[in-house]
């Protein structure tokens, strides 16, 4: 999963996440506040959008939740933003992205089985956990034709393995499967009472893209 930056409106905007609910607006909004000492200074809640304003670098900048949309960032003065607006708007956005796909993730065993033998028959290159139960491992396999193998799974629900012949290949494609992974584990802090259909068939969505090559 790349960031996404949107220049076409005349401002940048920064795509946080898509096809969310509120929870995850608000989730964003508390790690914004702990990580990068973010203050919200004006909050408009509407029917179906959030706008909170905040000062970063001397900039008035947007967090914004759409129900169609999901959450993203933008500079507040929109197309009359300065480029000093927009170039903070896309720092920004990069650091609070890289920050939420990675916030659960951590060094398996920190980071012990690195350069070790792995099951697929290659070296252990990166071997990460999620908090809330899965694990991403990578090898580098050597042989007439490298490759990297991606072993992954949540626990108690899918196993899989992926093969990438690039480097850049597999950190995109691991990137990919945390940010899926990290949606179902938003997904599942919903009540099993309150998950309707339309929650069942996301959810099932994802799980069945996590599992196709």
């Amino acid at each position: 999963m790349k960031l996404i930056i949107e220049k076409d409106k005349g401002w940048s905007e920064v795509v946080l996440d898509y096809s969310c609910g509120y929870d995850k607006f608000y989730k964003t909004a508390l790690l914004m506040e702990a990580a990068f000492q973010i203050k919200f200074t004006q909050k408009a809640d509407g029917l179906d959008a959030l706008y909170w304003d905040f000062e970063y670098h001397g900039s008035r900048l947007t967090l914004h939740y759409n129900i169609y949309l999901g959450v993203s960032l933008f500079p507040a003065r929109l197309k009359d933003a300065e480029a000093a607006d927009n170039d903070w708007t896309e720092e920004l956005g990069q650091k609070v992205f890289t920050y939420l796909l990675d916030h659960d993730w951590k060094d398996f065993e920190k980071g012990k089985t690195i350069g070790k033998p792995g099951h697929e028959g290659g070296v252990i290159t990166i071997n990460m956990e999620n908090v809330h139960g899965a694990r991403i491992t990578v090898e580098e396999v050597s042989g007439e034709h490298n490759q990297f193998v991606i072993t992954y799974g949540i626990y108690g629900l899918l196993f899989h393995t992926h093969s990438k012949p690039t480097l850049e290949m597999t950190r995109e494609y691991t990137a990919g499967l945390k940010y899926k992974m990290n949606k179902l584990f938003d997904m599942y802090e919903l009540p099993e009472k309150q998950r309707s259909d339309d929650w069942y068939h996301e959810h099932d969505r994802l799980v069945h893209e996590l599992t196709i090559d």
